[in-house]
């Protein structure tokens, strides 16, 4: 039974946050946490989506929607999927886009976008509120720029005040398996992107004794990267866990794609 809320909370608000969405840390929390007290409806849009696999990119667009979803709830946030449009002769292209494509996806127009730094902002003025001059007023952790003709506002979250930690520092702290990942991501989220997280992406685990010794598909993901010295000199052989739990010598197309051992 969906419990009914009182009519007198709520508004006509609609949030926007532009994200590449690559890992939920803490430093978006109080971005999403702010969106959901603010407004009655909220937009996440995620920009590169048809880039996955790879380094700087790694989840695809379906792991973000579980991710956010699992995080928040299935209905807490609209979602949008952007793929990159290449350089623009024009300030506002960027921003026409993202406004055609949350059109074209049935969601509603968002009247406050929210955004970790005013260079983040600078694209969507047009959209939303000038950020030239001292901001409107502030509220909490943010720095708030309103139009004072459309009441369209932009959020800026004040990174001085809060967590400074960027999704490019916490994808190199998983890659390379450093356990302080988990401080800067929700905890809901771990055991999810130590799973989900691509294998080919992070270093590799090593594979002491034989066999029989090294882990199956139910200590690590399909796709995992093991090590092990095979010679005397110290000569070392990088090997794939594969989908069928059997590990096998990476291919030399595989080894084209490694960050590293």
């Amino acid at each position: 039974m969906t419990a009914e809320i009182d009519p007198r909370i709520g508004q006509d608000r609609v949030g926007l946050f532009l994200t590449r969405g690559q890992i939920e840390h803490a430093g978006k929390t109080a971005v999403y946490a702010q969106m959901l007290t603010d407004n009655s409806r909220n937009t996440i849009c995620y920009g590169s989506s048809e880039k996955f696999g790879v380094l700087g990119n790694p989840l695809n667009p379906d792991q973000k929607r579980r991710a956010i979803q699992g995080l928040w709830g299935a209905d807490a946030f609209d979602l949008v999927f952007l793929e990159d449009i290449g350089a623009t002769d024009n300030l506002t292209d960027w921003a026409d886009y993202v406004f055609q494509a949350i059109g074209e996806s049935g969601k509603a127009e968002p009247t406050d976008l929210y955004a970790g730094s005013i260079n983040d902002a600078r694209w969507y003025e047009a959209h939303f509120a000038s950020l030239n001059g001292a901001p409107s007023y502030r509220r909490g952790l943010f720095d708030v720029w309103e139009n004072p003709e459309s009441g369209k506002r932009i959020h800026i979250l004040d990174r001085e005040k809060h967590i400074r930690i960027s999704s490019s520092d916490v994808r190199s702290m998983i890659e390379r398996r450093d356990p302080a990942w988990r401080d800067h991501v929700p905890a809901k989220l771990w055991a999810f992107y130590e799973w989900e997280y691509p294998g080919h992406l992070r270093t590799a685990i090593p594979l002491d004794g034989g066999p029989e010794d090294w882990p199956d598909l139910d200590a690590c993901p399909a796709g995992t990267k093991g090590i092990r010295v095979v010679d005397m000199d110290g000569t070392k052989e990088v090997l794939i866990l594969r989908a069928d739990g059997k590990w096998r010598p990476r291919t030399a197309a595989e080894s084209g794609k490694s960050l590293g051992d």
